[in-house]
């Protein structure tokens, strides 16, 4: 299975560069240069990317945390909403939420004509209007970030530590909601069940941008700029890989037989999720070497 999922990895970064040729070598290409040695160069690139992106977890402590943090949330947490929220939707029968009548499932309908979802079979409205929860997310994010600015008003150097407790423990609160909709998910109405994971999706979408907010502000204080758009690009691929990790042990999860297994083992692997979260939380929230880095004002 990993074999599989560094194959897809490389695959996808391959058809990402295929098409990109340096500037220095354009037009001074050999015709006889072996189109091998470029698919293995570009294979090369990519370990070369997740190995110093597992690298950067070293360079800083608070920086290394942080990234741990999105690495939970790409291989735990994304992989749902692509993955297990597509079977548990399947499980609805058609027109159950029409004939219902209940206020979630009135809410639910009422979000499908205000924004034109009208799928084919009914468990793909179902799955896109969960997905506009993410999409209202990154909206709602920017109330907490006014908050956070208008709190730290008076001491603007605790701005980026306060707005990453904030982010941080904004997420575990989501996680934990998260789980509990998904275990508890067959005990509900088909409205409520899509209504409790619009709500909960959209939450912790806008709590992930907020933390993703004061990531970047703590890196850009911390690392040179010289050194900042390599350090995306390796983190990126890192993420990229976990989101493709977790994706197939999602996968492994609804391999099971019956819908209670799928959802009792999808369960565990995001309480694990949670588990990580919560003990990433506390070590940040206990590191006072690690919180004077992010207080640093570093000059230009």
């Amino acid at each position: 299975s990993f074999g599989l999922c560094l194959g897809l990895v490389c695959l996808k970064q391959m058809i990402k560069v295929a098409d990109q040729v340096p500037d220095s070598r354009r037009g001074a290409s050999s015709p006889t240069s072996s189109p091998s040695k470029s698919v293995l160069k570009r294979l090369l690139n990519v370990f070369k990317q997740v190995w110093e992106g597992i690298l950067s977890l070293k360079s800083d402590r608070t920086i290394g945390l942080l990234i741990l943090n999105t690495l939970v949330t790409n291989m735990l947490v994304y992989p749902l909403g692509s993955v297990v929220f597509p079977v548990i939707f399947k499980a609805i029968p058609e027109g159950s939420i029409e004939g219902e009548g209940s206020i979630f499932s009135r809410l639910i309908l009422s979000i499908q004509d205000l924004v034109g979802i009208h799928k084919e079979k009914a468990w793909m409205n179902y799955a896109a209007v969960v997905s506009l929860g993410g999409v209202v997310g990154p909206f709602l994010s920017n109330v907490v970030v006014y908050w956070v600015k208008a709190f730290t008003s008076s001491r603007l150097e605790l701005m980026n530590w306060v707005g990453l407790i904030v982010g941080i423990g904004g997420q575990t609160t989501a996680l934990a909601c998260l789980l509990m909709v998904l275990t508890y998910v067959q005990s509900l109405s088909a409205g409520m069940r899509i209504a409790c994971l619009f709500i909960v999706w959209g939450g912790m979408t806008a709590l992930n941008n907020v933390t993703t907010i004061y990531f970047n502000a703590h890196t850009q204080q911390r690392l040179p700029r010289s050194e900042r758009g390599r350090f995306i690009a390796n983190i990126l691929a890192l993420f990229t890989l976990a989101n493709s990790i977790g994706s197939l042990m999602y996968g492994w999860a609804l391999a099971s037989a019956g819908l209670d297994l799928q959802i009792a083992l999808s369960s565990r692997l995001l309480a694990l999720a949670l588990v990580l979260r919560l003990a990433l939380g506390v070590t940040l929230r206990l590191d006072r070497s690690g919180r004077e880095t992010v207080l640093l004002k570093k000059e230009e």
